[in-house]
C-alpha cells in the first residue's frame, strides 16, 4: 500500500505544479476573484488546500501547527502561496517516503475541527482521504480557471502515470509469462 501513497504524494505534486504554472499567468485580480465556491475565490480554495494539508500532516507526524479553523489564511499573494505550496508538496513526499508499511495500520487518533470530536482510524485510510480532499479542491481550482477563460492541463492521474512511469508497467514486465 505504501507505494499507491508514495505516487499519490508525487502525482500531487505534479498536479499543483500544474495549476501553479496556470495561476502565474493570471491577473491578481482573476486569481483573487470571488467565483461563487466555498472559498470564494482560487487564491481562497488553494490556501485553504495547503492549512488543510498542514492540519492533516500535523496530524500524521506530531509536527507543525495545527490549526483551530479550516478558514485560516496562510498567504496574501500568488507569489506567497505558490512558495509554500512547493514547500509543502516536497514536505508531504517526504513524510510519505519515510514510512513503513506497518505505519499505514497504525491507529491515528485526533481532533476534528468543526465539531470538536475524537476520531480514530487507521493512518492509511487518513492518506486516502488526505490525497483526495486535495483532488476534489483541484478540480474546483481547474473549474475556476476554466471559468476565467484559461485552458488548463488536465489533471487526471493517467496523465501522471504515463509522464513519469509511476504506476505503469515496464514492458519487460508486460512479456513475462
Amino acid at each position: 500500500m505504501k507505494a499507491a501513497f508514495v505516487m499519490f504524494a508525487a502525482y500531487n505534486q505534479w498536479a499543483n505544479n500544474i495549476l501553479l504554472n496556470e495561476c502565474a499567468q493570471l491577473a491578481e485580480d482573476d486569481y483573487h476573484r470571488d467565483l461563487g465556491v466555498y472559498f470564494q475565490s482560487i487564491h481562497g480554495t488553494l490556501d485553504h488546500q495547503l492549512v488543510a494539508d498542514r492540519l492533516w500532516l500535523y496530524r500524521f507526524t506530531g509536527e507543525g501547527e495545527a490549526y483551530d479553523s479550516l478558514d485560516d489564511t496562510l498567504t496574501g499573494s500568488f507569489a506567497e502561496l505558490s512558495e509554500k505550496r512547493k514547500l509543502q508538496d516536497k514536505r508531504i513526499i517526504s513524510v510519505i517516503n519515510q514510512m513503513h508499511e506497518r505505519d499505514l495500520l497504525r491507529t491515528l487518533i485526533y481532533r476534528t475541527v468543526r465539531k470538536p470530536l475524537v476520531m480514530q482510524q487507521p493512518l492509511g485510510a487518513a492518506l486516502f482521504h488526505f490525497f483526495n480532499h486535495q483532488t476534489h479542491h483541484r478540480g474546483q481550482v481547474h473549474g475556476m480557471l476554466t471559468q476565467l477563460g484559461r485552458t488548463p492541463e488536465a489533471l487526471d492521474m493517467i496523465y501522471f502515470q504515463r509522464e513519469s512511469g509511476i504506476g505503469m508497467a515496464k514492458e519487460e514486465d508486460m512479456l513475462k509469462p
